[in-house]
């Protein structure tokens, strides 16, 4: 594990439940590409409307997802921009798809990507901008 994902073993989306009891303990693995990717299920204690995942879940899945880019590369970043698009609604009881990987990097900002997909079909993306904080030296 690197130094990177340690600072992030309390998340409230990734954490596995011995570090974080309230997490909703997704695995988020990354390919040989930088490319990450990971599964989700629908409970009900997920909805927001009867039925429905819940907007902010999906925005932090596809948060976690795209901060999972740059932790497998050893990179803290904050996010400092979140567009999330929903483009179907996600309901209880499916299986989500989460996949994310990096676009672009420049001076210290990555632009990344994130999908939701349900049985091959996008449901959620977003594009996130990210930035390494400064270290104070006073």
């Amino acid at each position: 594990m690197t130094k990177a994902l340690e600072s992030h073993a309390m998340c409230a989306v990734c954490s596995p439940a011995e570090h974080n009891p309230y997490s909703l303990g997704v695995a988020l693995a990354c390919d040989e590409r930088g490319q990450v990717s990971g599964h989700f299920t629908v409970c009900s204690r997920h909805q927001g409307y009867r039925g429905k995942l819940h907007g902010g879940i999906a925005s932090s899945l596809l948060d976690a997802a795209m901060t999972h880019c740059l932790l497998y590369q050893g990179i803290e970043a904050l996010t400092a921009q979140l567009d999330v698009r929903f483009h179907r609604p996600i309901v209880v009881g499916e299986l989500v798809v989460i996949s994310a990987h990096c676009d672009t990097v420049r001076r210290g900002i990555y632009l990344l990507t994130a999908q939701l997909h349900v049985d091959g079909e996008l449901r959620v993306s977003a594009s996130g901008k990210f930035l390494q904080e400064k270290v104070r030296t006073s």
